[in-house]
C-alpha cells in the first residue's frame, strides 16, 4: 500500500513540474512577440539598423516595426506612428505612412522628436488599433 501512495505522489510531483515548465516556456515565448524599435538610420539594402537604442538626442529617427516573430501581416495600407508624452499623457505628434497590407517588416523614416522627455511610440492601424508600441527617451545634448 505504501508503494501505491509513493507512486501517486511521484506522479503528482512530475505532473506539477511538467505544467510549471510549460508555463515558464509560455512566458518566454511571449517575450518573442512583435517589436517596435528605433534607429538613427536604416539601410534597407543591407538590412542594417544603425544606432539602435532607446535613448537619443532631439532630431529625426527611424522607427522599425517587426511582425515576423508572430508571423502576422499589417493588413492595412497605412500606419500612423503615434508619439505620446508619458509625463502628460498627451499626443505629441502623429506621422502617417503608406504601407502594403502584406508587409511584416517595415521602417518609418523621419519621425521627428523636438523636445526632451519620455515617450510611448505606437504603430496604429487607421482605425486606432495598436499594432505594437515601445518607449523611448529623448535627451538634450
Amino acid at each position: 500500500m505504501k508503494n501505491y501512495y509513493k507512486s501517486i505522489l511521484g506522479f503528482l510531483v512530475l505532473l506539477i513540474l511538467v505544467l510549471g515548465c510549460s508555463k515558464i516556456k509560455n512566458l518566454a515565448d511571449s517575450s518573442k512577440g512583435n517589436k517596435l524599435y528605433f534607429c538613427e538610420s536604416y539601410n534597407p539594402a543591407s538590412d542594417k539598423c544603425e544606432g539602435e537604442s532607446f535613448k537619443y538626442t532631439k532630431g529625426n529617427l527611424t522607427v522599425m516595426l517587426d511582425l515576423r516573430p508572430t508571423k502576422t501581416k499589417l493588413g492595412v495600407t497605412s500606419v500612423n506612428i503615434n508619439v505620446t508624452d508619458l509625463a502628460s499623457g498627451k499626443v505629441a505628434d502623429t506621422f502617417r505612412f503608406d504601407t502594403q497590407s502584406d508587409m511584416d517588416y517595415v521602417y518609418f523614416d523621419n519621425v521627428k522628436f523636438d523636445a526632451a522627455g519620455k515617450y510611448r511610440v505606437s504603430a496604429l492601424k487607421p482605425d486606432g488599433t495598436v499594432i505594437v508600441s515601445n518607449e523611448i527617451e529623448i535627451i538634450d545634448k
